[in-house]
């Protein structure tokens, strides 16, 4: 853009006092700040902030300076930080007009897209390069963190720019507090007694919860217009990467270190104070949820996803991995435990995040947290175990089964009246199993039996009676409807653990050896 065009759009925002005729007027490409070591470089307009609010804009012409006049931050600003934003704002300013937001976002894609999968050293590399300075990472309390050090540029020097002048107090002492409405809104750190070089700082956060700060003190390039534009957007990377890579811990983690809690402490009588340390609610009502991955997915990968899909959903989730197994106790009471809306909302999470979630009994008192994982534990290695969630209390007679050494010594426990109908729909052709056990899923309830094996609710009692009358079953007792439909269960637990009648039959009881 031209420096003439440049200067007509920047006095829309900012009052200008031009000082001298604008003799030439050259392409400018770049905004930066003055360099005391650096030359004066072609199609570069610079920056000097003054007293009294005044910045000084000259050009390089042939090597010679070019004097074009002040630009004015404001008449009304009575603290350091609001004239150090109103420095950013012109910085920024100028650097929407010369650069396009398509070739920006560019840059800052190809650095998210490669966060997701690489280490935060190489994300912080990356991120030093496009910004041509060293980079440093400190916490809410001003405190470097060890990691910041990872790049090769200037790595000493950050530390001298950062931990000598104490910038986290600064920020604090100028109303920059993680409470605070602007908390995440980038900040311009002038030249001023905090430090001896400009510095740009944004804020870190995970979601809306600040985690720190990242800090690009101008050591090896002067402050520039691009850096101003890129910073806030590589900030919001560089968080992601801290806590994908658990380098700086956020609120969240720290609330899963709960669940970690709940299933490694066996006495509850600190659970509450530790909880409402974290303002979290020691729940009264839970279920604890297995979650295994269908693809290949880390713990760690899939516990974020998952924090993602049901914290919306449920009053309070927490989500951490343990023993290297993604697990999440959600808090919920009984009545909606039980209704067709909790199973459709796991189904619908276990579709979004590609996982099978094994949930465990209900429960109210958190120090069976351990019990309920032990549960879900045994339900996972079940051969019987199918679909994308599976509740613990459905596979309880199977949990029984497995506990039995012998399938060999099972077959015995089929009720003789089911093995006697199987016989007999093998010789005539008939259908009196599937009769019966359709009859017992459906709770002995005749219209919806023969509904579901669409036949003539006459023809169903027809068959009934036939049942009867063969076996001697009263298939009106409760009693014995119970023990036939365990004898399906018995059945189906055979089935798919491939039992063959051709195996031997046990010499001995292990059991009491």
């Amino acid at each position: 853009m031209q420096l003439k065009s440049l200067i007509r759009q920047l006095s829309a925002t900012f009052e200008i006092n031009i000082t001298t005729d604008l003799v030439h007027n050259p392409e400018i490409r770049q905004v930066q700040f003055v360099s005391s070591t650096g030359e004066l470089q072609a199609n570069r307009l610079y920056l000097e902030p003054q007293a009294n609010q005044l910045v000084r804009l000259s050009y390089g012409w042939h090597g010679q300076e070019q004097i074009v006049g002040q630009v004015i931050l404001g008449t009304r600003i009575t603290t350091v930080i609001a004239g150090q934003n109103q420095l950013l704002k012109l910085l920024m300013t100028m650097g929407k007009c010369l650069h396009h937001d398509i070739e920006l976002q560019a840059m800052i894609n190809t650095l998210a897209i490669s966060a997701i999968t690489a280490d935060f050293d190489t994300t912080l590399a990356q991120a030093v390069d496009l910004l041509q300075n060293p980079l440093a990472i400190i916490d809410l309390n001003g405190q470097i963190l060890t990691r910041s050090h990872t790049t090769q540029l200037n790595g000493a020097s950050i530390h001298a720019a950062v931990e000598s002048n104490k910038v986290g107090r600064w920020l604090l002492d100028h109303g920059f507090a993680p409470d605070t409405p602007n908390f995440l809104t980038q900040v311009y750190v002038a030249q001023d007694q905090l430090s001896a070089g400009p510095m740009l700082i944004t804020p870190l956060a995970n979601g809306d919860e600040p985690i720190g700060y990242l800090v690009m003190p101008a050591l090896n390039q002067p402050l520039n217009d691009r850096q101003a534009l890129l910073i806030n957007a590589i900030g919001q990377v560089i968080a992601g990467s801290l806590v994908k890579n658990q380098i700086m811990p956020t609120a969240e983690s720290q609330r899963d270190r709960l669940l970690k809690m709940l299933l490694t402490e066996r006495q509850g009588t600190t659970f509450a104070d530790q909880f409402a340390e974290q303002g979290v609610q020691l729940p009264a009502a839970m279920v604890l949820v297995r979650c295994e991955p269908l693809a290949d997915q880390a713990p760690m990968i899939l516990q974020q996803r998952l924090q993602y899909l049901m914290l919306p959903k449920f009053q309070q989730v927490l989500v951490a991995t343990f023993n290297q197994q993604c697990v999440a106790l959600i808090s919920i009471d009984l009545a909606a435990y039980n209704q067709a809306d909790f199973r459709d909302t796991l189904q619908l999470i276990t579709q979004q995040a590609d996982c099978r979630l094994i949930v465990s009994q209900h429960y109210s008192n958190p120090e069976d947290t351990f019990a309920a994982y032990t549960v879900c534990e045994r339900v996972a290695k079940l051969k019987t175990v199918r679909g994308r969630v599976v509740f613990s209390e459905d596979q309880f007679y199977n949990l029984a089964l497995a506990r039995v050494n012998h399938l060999e010594i099972l077959p015995f426990f089929i009720n003789p009246a089911l093995r006697l109908l199987m016989t007999y729909d093998t010789c005539n052709h008939t259908e009196l199993v599937a009769t019966l056990d359709t009859y017992l899923r459906a709770t002995c309830n005749l219209t919806r039996t023969s509904t579901q094996l669409y036949v003539h609710p006459n023809t169903l009692r027809n068959r009934l009676q036939h049942i009867t009358k063969l076996t001697g079953c009263d298939l009106r007792d409760a009693e014995t409807c119970f023990k036939l439909a365990a004898s399906f269960k018995l059945q189906r637990f055979l089935e798919r653990n491939q039992y063959r009648a051709a195996l031997p039959i046990p010499t001995r009881d292990e059991l009491h050896e």
